[in-house]
């Protein structure tokens, strides 16, 4: 696919979000035709009509119809390999863009040479900030969620380390990961690290992707500049048992692929992959028990 320099194109993975992909394309109509938006939508085998609306209702949008769930990774991944523009947006089904919130993420991403991956300001669809970033997670850091620090402390720089809860999201600043729900980065970064890694098929695909990109030396970036609202969870929520153990699986692969090859690595990943283990069935009887 000819790539095009200066065009933004925009990569929505939809599963069964019926209820949310009308708003979210229709926020993105000013922009589209201001910027010459290129929109693919790829839909992973919805049986709630998302699919049938977006062609009947934006003929624009370029439609890619998997039979199956892929996954979000590989989903992406065939998306964004269909563009032709050297600039995307890869936006979640349940989000909304507001003041031009593309063109300041594309104009941001011009200025910073070096920029990997920039993230937007989250607001709920109440307006309220949503505090979205994240480092890298560490060892550490499931002690300190496993033993509630993080929750005792929340604005504390190392028990709050990994969400971040001391920082207000009010200003611009480097950050390991930006929020997966609105991600902006260049096509030749995307070719450079061979894509979304599949083995993440729903979650820390994009931690992983981050990392990568910090590794081959680049910097992201939070850009509050630039807002979109975002429903929490409109993407999985329907099936919330699931998507804990997903969660927790993915963490843990996170972990092993990243894990040193030292003995006391290996050890402590057995540790805490036991921890995970114990930690996702936990959550499920409790998510279960209280819904």
């Amino acid at each position: 696919m000819k790539v095009i320099a200066g065009k933004v194109s925009v990569v929505i993975v939809t599963y069964n979000g019926a209820e949310f992909i009308r708003d979210c394309l229709r926020s993105l109509m000013d922009e589209a035709t201001a910027l010459n938006l290129e929109i693919v939508a790829v839909d992973n085998g919805s049986t709630d009509g998302t699919a049938a609306l977006i062609s009947k209702e934006f003929p624009i949008v370029k439609l890619i119809k998997n039979n199956v769930n892929a996954g979000f990774a590989r989903a992406a991944n065939q998306g964004i390999e269909m563009t032709q523009g050297d600039i995307i947006l890869l936006l979640n089904q349940d989000t909304k863009i507001r003041n031009d919130a593309v063109s300041k993420l594309a104009r941001f991403l011009n200025e910073k040479a070096s920029a990997g991956v920039i993230g937007p300001r989250f607001n709920g669809f109440d307006g309220i900030l949503q505090k979205s970033c994240r480092a890298l997670p560490r060892y550490r850091d499931l002690l300190f969620e496993f033993t509630g620090l993080s929750y005792l402390f929340p604005r504390s720089k190392i028990f709050a380390h990994w969400k971040m809860g001391w920082f207000d999201h009010l200003t611009e600043r480097e950050v390991d990961q930006p929020m997966g729900a609105a991600m902006m980065f260049r096509k030749g970064l995307f070719e450079r690290l061979g894509g979304f890694d599949e083995d993440f098929p729903i979650f820390f695909n994009d931690v992983d992707f981050c990392r990568r990109a910090q590794d081959a030396g680049l910097v992201n970036y939070y850009y509050p500049e630039a807002v979109i609202e975002h429903f929490v969870g409109g993407s999985t929520r329907k099936r919330k048992p699931q998507m804990i153990l997903e969660s927790h699986r993915a963490m843990y692969r996170y972990f092993r692929k990243y894990c040193r090859k030292s003995f006391l690595s290996r050890i402590a990943l057995y540790f805490w992959g036991i921890m995970l283990y114990i930690s996702a069935y936990l959550r499920v009887g409790l998510s279960l028990i209280f819904k």
